[in-house]
């Protein structure tokens, strides 16, 4: 981290991704440079920060979705009709879930994406990824980067899972 000033460098070691890159063989001297510049924009930060919430809130409405609408359709089936009681709940939640994410982004990425970024981010379940894209779509360097920083965390999570059951 030769070019990098002591701010950037104390910012670096504060924020796991970047201590990733830092401390990688893959990379050589002049890339993480670049790479930690890139990391250290805020922009790039926000938008790799509301992105994982985005993942994480997918699978929790995923998880809610899965309960809530086959329950939905169990219930039509066995009581032989549709109105409205049955399908508000799914309705409420779905808009409630959007508008939601769109205060959220909006607040979270105010000034740093589009109107437009901000409407396809609060689609249930595409915002992660859709985020992740826009800010990885140009940078190849850094997508790669994300990709190693992804599947080192994956492996850390099914190495910790399996020690989790595995008798001590």
């Amino acid at each position: 981290m030769s070019k990098l000033t002591y701010i950037e460098k104390c910012s670096c070691e504060n924020n796991r991704f970047c201590s990733f890159v830092h401390n990688s063989n893959r990379f050589s001297e002049m890339e993480k440079d670049h790479l930690i510049k890139s990391i250290l924009d805020d922009q790039f930060t926000g938008i790799l920060y509301v992105s994982g919430v985005l993942a994480i809130w997918s699978v929790v409405a995923g998880i809610i979705d899965a309960v809530l609408f086959p329950g939905i359709i169990a219930y039509a089936i066995f009581h032989g009709v549709i109105d409205y009681k049955v399908i508000t709940p799914p309705l409420v939640f779905l808009v409630g879930n959007i508008l939601l994410k769109l205060s959220y982004i909006y607040k979270k990425l105010n000034g740093k994406a589009g109107f437009y970024d901000i409407l396809i981010a609060a689609l249930p379940y595409a915002g992660s990824a859709y985020l992740l894209k826009k800010i990885l779509v140009n940078d190849r360097l850094m997508t790669k980067a994300v990709g190693l920083y992804i599947a080192k965390k994956k492996t850390n999570f099914r190495s910790k899972l399996i020690r989790s059951f595995t008798p001590k």
